[in-house]
Order: structure tokens, then C-alpha cells, then sequence
């Protein structure tokens, strides 16, 4: 399956016979179909931890921060912010200890009407690596 129906289909949101101005164009971070941005998961491991697998990675709360940050400056190169945000997934590293503290951060970036979102607890292929964020964003 092409990477055009894959994101038609999980969008839900476009025809088959869409226009031409809503064809999949690759952006900062991510994928923008028509008006609608879909990210690539995105963390925020400490730059030196990518280059030292032994080096700390960042506690919970740092790499959250430094996600959304990240997702932040990438939805402004767009015109868009934060509130156009529709939906985020999350993945932890360990959803059972460290969803609270995610949870302290996230809010300080979605304080009014949050997106809707989901969380998950999932195994990274390293050890840096606390939290992975996903989303996707209506963009103006």
C-alpha cells in the first residue's frame, strides 16, 4: 500500500478522489494532509545520550518537556500551535510509575481543553528513552 492511501485511510478524513491541494506533503516532523498534520513520534532523550548509550538520557519530566517543545516548534514553522492539537498518544517506558509526572508536564503544555489522547506502556530499544509523543494537528 502506498503511503497516500495509508494516510487517507487512517485519516478517515479525505475522499479517494481528493484534490489535489490535499495530497500527503512531508514537513517538519511529520506528514501535512490537507489541513491536518500528522507527526512522526518525536523524544526527548538528551543529544549526548544518542551518542553514549551509558550517558542519562533525562528523567521523565525533562524529556516530556523537551518533546513537546519539539512539537511546539514544529507546528509554529506551520502557522499552527499547541490548541489545534486533536489528538497525542504517548508512549512510556514505564506507564505504571511515570504517567504521573508525564501527566504534571503535559498539562503545563494543554492547561484548557486538552486533545484527546491516549498512553501506552510499551518496551524502547534503548535505555534512554522514557517517552515517545505522537500527534496530530488541524492546521489553518
Amino acid at each position: 500500500m502506498n503511503r497516500r492511501l495509508l494516510l487517507l485511510g487512517a485519516a478517515g478524513a479525505l475522499a479517494a478522489g481528493a484534490a489535489e491541494t490535499n495530497k500527503p506533503v512531508k514537513v517538519a516532523g511529520g506528514w501535512k494532509v490537507g489541513n491536518l498534520y500528522y507527526t512522526s513520534g518525536l523524544t526527548g532523550v538528551r543529544p549526548e545520550a544518542r551518542k553514549d548509550p551509558l550517558a542519562f538520557g533525562g528523567d521523565i519530566k525533562e524529556q516530556t518537556r523537551r518533546t513537546l517543545e519539539q512539537h511546539k516548534k514544529n507546528l509554529e514553522s506551520l502557522g499552527s500551535s499547541l490548541e489545534n492539537v486533536i489528538k497525542v498518544t504517548v508512549f512510556l517506558a514505564d506507564v505504571k510509575t511515570e504517567k504521573n509526572a508525564m501527566n504534571e508536564v503535559y498539562a503545563e503544555f494543554f492547561p484548557k481543553n486538552p486533545p484527546s489522547r491516549s498512553a501506552f506502556g510499551v518496551e524502547f530499544p534503548d535505555t534512554a528513552t522514557r517517552v515517545e509523543i505522537e500527534l496530530v494537528a488541524w492546521v489553518p
